[in-house]
């Protein structure tokens, strides 16, 4: 049994599935849509299925894969809750900052995430559709997007017809390695999760990304460590949280080695701990209770729900009676946006001119990578 699709890409849909008795979490299938599923995307996907199989939590859990030269589906537990994406919009849009215990806390999860990472010359394909925070508090990892695991893969055909367009979230998140075409390496998970941080901490800002989307110029502030927002933007971030991840940052000079030691220098220079789960559940999804609010709109009109969804609903007798008790529940934490610092002022910087970034044909899979670098080291 299977219900409505709830994201169709280019290549495959996400549909809510029936639940399992030995699953207390809601499942969604997502399978390759009709005529799509060749032998190349069987490949891709049988790749992203086997690092899948071996990532522990808080990466969304595999529940089962079948694939064939016709037909391809995945089967996971759904995820249900707010995206990095969603965060730094309400960010944006409220023009606030997290205050520093909620920072640290989202900082200190996106370290305990990424460190599951095989480094390597894969690069794994991350975005801010790929970390979320769920109903039950908790922090969840997906490879492409979260209940969207081959958003970014193509077939064949679809591959050749690109033309060199490389999914453009991707880029953003890429390690100096990848960017270059080169193995990723221990310090490129440094890379990778400071530029989610300080996208975080300045206000839903990333560090090089400007308005107009323009790939070429974002690249080439990432390629001369030119940040675009700088950290000051956060009115209470002290200096030394700030110089660590600065360094975190560095597109060729000297980084951390390794995610431990980008830890050990950032533990000693917060002034507060880390906020608990529940306060940072309750801060973030006060930012972003329009987007929670609709989550618990499309629960409510699923019929694909268990009994029991632990940690959410696990003590009700139906799931209606469950997302009622949840959203009364949510109601009564939120608190005023108002109350959160506010972010200092953003100002627009003037597009620097462009560099070459030497095309190195890296010894991985994404083909689309190699084509842009070419393209852009022309």
């Amino acid at each position: 049994m299977i219900g409505s699709p709830l994201n169709i890409g280019r290549v495959s849909e996400t549909v809510p599935v029936a639940p399992r008795a030995d699953v207390q979490a809601p499942l969604v299938m997502e399978r390759v849509l009709p005529g799509m599923a060749d032998d190349h995307l069987v490949e891709e996907a049988n790749t992203i299925v086997t690092l899948a199989r071996a990532l522990p939590a808080p990466w969304q859990r595999l529940v089962n894969a079948a694939f064939s030269s016709t037909e391809a589906h995945v089967i996971y537990e759904r995820f249900v809750g707010v995206t990095l994406r969603d965060l730094t919009g309400a960010l944006r849009t409220s023009g606030r900052v997290l205050p520093l215990d909620v920072l640290r806390s989202v900082i200190e999860n996106l370290c305990d995430g990424l460190s599951a990472l095989p480094p390597g010359p894969e690069c794994i394909p991350l975005s801010d559709l790929s970390v979320g925070l769920s109903i039950d508090g908790r922090w969840r990892f997906a490879q492409g997007a979260l209940n969207h695991w081959l958003i970014n893969v193509m077939n064949a055909p679809l591959a050749e017809e690109s033309d060199g367009e490389v999914p453009l979230e991707l880029i953003f998140q890429m390690s100096p390695e990848s960017i270059q075409g080169r193995a990723e390496t221990a310090a490129s998970l440094v890379t990778r999760v400071t530029l989610f941080a300080w996208q975080v901490a300045a206000g839903g800002h990333h560090p090089y990304r400007g308005r107009r989307h323009d790939t070429m110029y974002s690249i080439t502030r990432y390629t001369r460590d030119e940040v675009r927002v700088p950290l000051s933007v956060h009115p209470e971030l002290p200096s030394a949280v700030a110089d660590v991840l600065r360094r975190g940052l560095r597109f060729s000079r000297d980084r951390f080695a390794d995610l431990s030691a980008f830890r050990a220098a950032l533990e000693p220079t917060w002034p507060v701990p880390a906020a608990s789960t529940a306060r940072t559940f309750d801060v973030i999804a006060s930012l972003t209770w329009a987007k929670v609010q609709k989550e618990l709109q499309l629960l409510k009109r699923e019929p694909l729900l268990p009994i029991r969804w632990q940690g959410v609903w696990s003590g009700a007798q139906t799931p209606e009676q469950g997302i009622a008790v949840l959203e009364d529940q949510l109601l009564e934490r939120l608190a005023p946006v108002e109350g959160l610092p506010r972010c200092g002022a953003v100002e627009e910087l003037s597009d620097p001119a462009p560099v070459r970034v030497e095309a190195v044909t890296p010894p991985q899979r994404w083909g689309l990578f190699q084509r842009f670098l070419a393209l852009f080291g022309r």
